[in-house]
């Protein structure tokens, strides 16, 4: 019977290189996040004859793409595939030391430089327009493709856009508006994370399962709401809207107040119940390191039990897959809010 493996493909602007570097590469490290930032590769090599710092040394907008796949996982014969996308090469570290060989790291970056989606500030402004709108005009400029997977797309009255990057931008657009951004294999990609906290598990974690290398876990004890309550002075009347929303789940907490511009009680009630969200949300976090699985992708909800306190649904914000010697993978989850 043959033994289970997992070899990482590369290919550089779109040649397959896989075997040319075989002797070369010591591990292959990718990081899946699910808001807020970009993801990440970064190839390890050894460079016994320094031609990573010379002849092989990465040049300016090379392209990486890269696949994870399994032979004999799960039964004899039996091969599956994880592409991990594409990545403009971002940084090169070459190092050497006394008895310790020279290595190289290639860092990759998931927003290419040549999109200025996170290089270039710019200054402009829209009105009246929708959230989508917004994102669809900064993804055909950077060239990428806009995948809007949520029902809620905002109105917004104006943004203004002051000397920032086009990825903080509308990072804060979305954060304001209670949505989620991420950058993955050239897409923009926005979405509501409590639409994807709602999804059915894909795996269930027992208590001393021996997928579970290392488990951690942590819990905000004071700083916790229990509800919302949105007040804003409207118009020039000073017509007054208000909306609270209460975490029903909970025996006690604060109350967090917001005071921000709303024109109507639909709107005040579901920020409540947004800034309630954005406040909770980091309450009970686990950090796990597993055997390797494809499955563990940030967005995707395990389900924890035989853990106590800890039991429930958790979302993983964060998930570092890693094949070198071995495959392994570092994962960060929140627990999942229900309701809001």
């Amino acid at each position: 019977m043959s033994a289970r493996n997992v070899r990482a493909y590369i290919y550089v602007n779109g040649k397959n290189i896989t075997d040319e570097i075989s002797g070369y590469v010591k591990s292959v490290t990718y990081t899946d996040v699910l808001d807020g930032e970009a993801d990440t590769a970064e190839i390890e090599l050894h460079d016994a004859n320094r031609i990573w710092c010379a002849d092989w040394f990465p040049q300016r907008g090379d392209t990486a793409a890269i696949e994870l796949v399994r032979f004999d996982w799960n039964g004899e014969g039996e091969i599956d595939t994880l592409p991990l996308g594409e990545f403009e090469i971002d940084e090169c570290e070459n190092s050497y030391s006394y008895g310790g060989g020279n290595e190289c790291k290639v860092k990759l970056n998931s927003i290419p430089n040549s999109t200025g989606l996170r290089s270039i500030d710019e200054s402009r402004s829209w009105e009246k327009v929708k959230l989508s709108k917004i994102a669809g005009d900064i993804a055909a400029e950077a060239g990428l493709t806009l995948f809007y997977d949520t029902k809620e797309d905002p109105e917004i009255a104006r943004a203004e856009q002051s000397e920032k990057s086009n990825l903080a931008f509308l990072q804060k657009l979305c954060k304001d508006n209670g949505l989620a951004l991420k950058a993955s294999d050239r897409k923009l990609i926005i979405f509501d994370e409590e639409k994807y906290e709602g999804q059915s598990p894909i795996v269930t974690l027992h208590y001393g399962t021996d997928a579970i290398k290392h488990f951690g876990g942590k819990a905000t004890i004071s700083k916790i709401y229990k509800s919302c309550k949105v007040e804003y002075k409207h118009g020039k009347k000073s017509e007054e809207i208000s909306a609270e929303y209460t975490d029903a789940s909970k025996k006690d907490g604060m109350t967090l107040k917001v005071n921000q511009k709303v024109e109507t009680q639909a709107e005040a009630e579901k920020l409540a119940k947004k800034k309630l969200r954005e406040k909770n949300k980091e309450e009970i976090k686990i950090s796990l390191t597993l055997v390797g699985n494809f499955v563990y992708l940030s967005g995707n909800v395990i389900e924890f039990a035989g853990h106590g306190f800890y039991d429930g649904n958790y979302i993983i914000e964060k998930a570092t897959h890693k094949v070198g010697n071995g495959y392994e993978v570092s994962v960060d989850l929140r627990k999942c809010l229900s309701g809001y």
